[in-house]
Parts: C-alpha cells; structure tokens; sequence
C-alpha cells in the first residue's frame, strides 16, 4: 500500500548521512562513471534505500543518485526528460527498485484528503517487490505500454485470422478443383 514520501526522518538513517561517509556526499550528483557506482553501491548496502528512492521519484529528483539509481535511470523511471518534462521513451519504465518489467507494474489512483489541487494520486506499484511510488507521468507510460501490448495482441489475432482464411478458401478451391476432375 502506498504511503505518501512526505516524511524526511529517513533520512538520518540514511548512510550517505552517517559522519564516517562524508567523503561519498560528492559522488552522489558526480558525471564521473567511478564516482557514481561507488554511491550506488553504498546506496544498496543502505537500510532506508527505498524511502529514498520514493521521495526522489516522487519529488522529481531528476539530478543525482537517489536510492541506487542516478538521474538518468530516475528519468526513465518517472518518463520525463532532463528537463522535468513529460516524454514517450522507446523504453517503458521498469521498477526502479527491483528492475522488474513493465508488464510487472499496476496503476491505480488513490484519494488524498485535503489535497488541495491535487486530491487523486496516481500510484505505480510493483508487483514483484511491492515497491509503489506516485507519479503520474510513470502511470501514463505504463498505462500505454499496456495499451500497446493490447494492440498488439489484437493486430496478431487478426493476421491469424486472416492466413487461417486464406488457407480455408485454398483448402476449399483444392477440394473444388479435385470434384470437378473427377467429373
């Protein structure tokens, strides 16, 4: 069940914040390759790993490693660009905890109260790791991957359809053929 990434407290749990890892802070938003596996890696061995990485989708943390992912992996995963803003990837986004598949991923909404402006939530959950975060570009994406698979289905049953016609009307035209050689 999702639970708004409202709280911070996590985030003295975090070992990013422990004194003996001042040396990694810069890591977390460095271009350099090294730089960057080695927060991640820090950031798996992290017990608060996936509160940290639903505050980042659902802030929008596009710059930086965030709970294991950098920021172009958190980009995939909520479909934006390096601009925040909303795009079709060839890729759809996959769960940016567990790294299942799309087809793994549900959409669903969810009523906040007192939301103000925004008083539906369209929450992303994992079916695989229970993983949830709100996003709605990430809900959209997903919501057209599977618009898509359906289409597709549709499109092969109908070709189906269509070469099972095809060898009906052979198959009847040879029978034809063959009575009117017998005759």
């Amino acid at each position: 069940m999702w639970k708004p990434a409202n709280n911070i407290e996590w985030q003295s749990e975090a070992l990013c914040a422990q004194p003996g890892n001042n040396h990694y802070r810069d890591w977390f938003f460095s271009k350099d390759p090294k730089q960057k596996y080695d927060a991640k890696n820090l950031c798996y061995e992290c017990p608060v790993r996936a509160q940290c990485l639903q505050w980042a989708l659902e802030h929008r943390q596009i710059w930086g490693t965030w709970g294991g992912k950098d920021e172009s992996e958190i980009r995939r995963a909520l479909s934006v660009s390096y601009k925040g803003e909303e795009i079709k990837r060839r890729r759809y986004p996959h769960c940016p905890y567990c790294s299942a598949r799309p087809s793994k991923l549900e959409t669903s909404s969810q009523e906040i109260p007192g939301g103000g402006r925004w008083t539906v939530a369209k929450i992303v959950t994992c079916t695989v790791c229970g993983f949830s975060w709100r996003s709605r570009t990430s809900v959209n994406a997903i919501e057209s991957y599977k618009q898509e698979r359906i289409d597709k289905s549709e499109k092969r049953a109908r070709i189906r359809e269509k070469k099972a016609l095809k060898l009906e009307k052979k198959r009847l035209a040879k029978k034809l053929k063959k009575q009117q050689s017998k005759q």
